[in-house]
């Protein structure tokens, strides 16, 4: 059996306004726009690779910052094969007794989000599993890990040629990670199941339309993150304590309504095109896990800082870490 690791680039509407979005954005949240796949030898080692361009039929316009990211344009799709002609060049690429490998849990649910809207169940795969699954617990990682960061941890250096959010490069370092793992074949064991991809108006309920700051920390001082409302009464809210960095893009705490008790406060962040840090918050009545977990990592964020500035000398740059970011937003169900 061959282990194929692949990778994905999709695009998304620019706005969630538009005709096209209206009319199948329920079905194709993200269109996408490049595969990318390493095959591996018998010794882990990549033997061959391939990169399809796929040409949007939907989406047309790419949006900027999967442009800014990927290098991929309308342009540079011009000409490029539909979505199932994409596929099937893959699948015939790819021959026979082989295992896709994707790093982490979004790719195989874009994909497969595709291959329904495109109707292109008449094409199968094996089943998908997560080389990232797998790092996580063989390094006894509480939380998944991105790739860069793993690259990080087993000393990779990335090729200066081969920039991150390329199908096939994201590929290619994904397998240089999938050799460094003690029993490789051990990823069989983490088989991955699409998720059910919801309509962004479904996903934005409870939460506020983005509002540009020009840093994250005048973000954090805003009124916006220190007076949040109750979604239940609309009272303005009492703050239990400061807002931990649960990545580079997310913060959360606990608040207090008089009325309706802990509220749990999220603030998702993103760069615009001028650099500017938008920040998405999102209220929802707190659980008794939700409260003690916020307490917790209160007290464990502070640590960090403290031990982080007694190396450094100054806080971290929470903009830096942001422009850094392995960003995920995908919307499930």
């Amino acid at each position: 059996m061959t282990y194929i690791i692949l990778d994905l680039e999709w695009n998304q509407p620019i706005s969630y306004q538009s005709r096209t979005y209206r009319e199948v954005g329920d079905k194709l949240i993200f269109e996408m726009i490049q595969i990318g796949a390493v095959r591996l030898d018998a010794d882990l080692n990549p033997a061959d690779s391939i990169s399809i361009p796929i040409a949007p039929t939907h989406y047309l316009r790419i949006h900027p910052r999967i442009r800014r990211m990927t290098g991929l344009d309308s342009e540079t799709l011009a000409g490029a094969p539909a979505f199932r002609e994409a596929l099937e060049q893959f699948v015939a690429w790819c021959g026979e007794d082989y295992t896709l490998l994707t790093w982490g849990c979004d790719d195989v649910s874009v994909l497969y989000q595709n291959i329904s809207f495109f109707n292109c169940e008449d094409i199968q795969l094996p089943p998908l599993c997560d080389i990232q699954k797998l790092f996580s617990v063989e390094h006894k990682l509480k939380d998944r890990c991105g790739l860069k960061a793993a690259m990080e941890m087993m000393d990779i250096s990335p090729d200066e040629n081969m920039a991150f959010h390329n199908a096939l490069n994201d590929a290619w370092y994904t397998a240089l990670v999938f050799r460094t793992l003690p029993d490789p074949d051990a990823v069989l064991n983490y088989p991955q199941q699409p998720r059910q991809l919801i309509h962004a108006r479904r996903a934005a309920r409870e939460k506020t339309p983005g509002e540009s700051f020009p840093t994250v920390r005048e973000a954090l001082a805003s009124e916006t993150a220190l007076q949040p409302a109750c979604p239940r009464c609309g009272r303005v809210l009492t703050l239990d304590g400061e807002y931990i960095r649960q990545s580079a893009d997310k913060y959360i705490t606990v608040a207090k309504c008089r009325n309706h008790g802990r509220i749990l406060i999220r603030l998702r962040f993103r760069i615009d095109d001028d650099g500017n840090k938008v920040m998405i918050r999102s209220t929802a009545p707190a659980t008794r896990d939700n409260v003690a977990y916020v307490h917790t990592k209160q007290l464990q964020a502070q640590q960090r800082l403290e031990r982080y500035i007694a190396e450094h000398g100054t806080p971290p740059d929470p903009d830096e870490e942001l422009l850094n970011a392995e960003v995920s937003s995908m919307p499930f169900d």
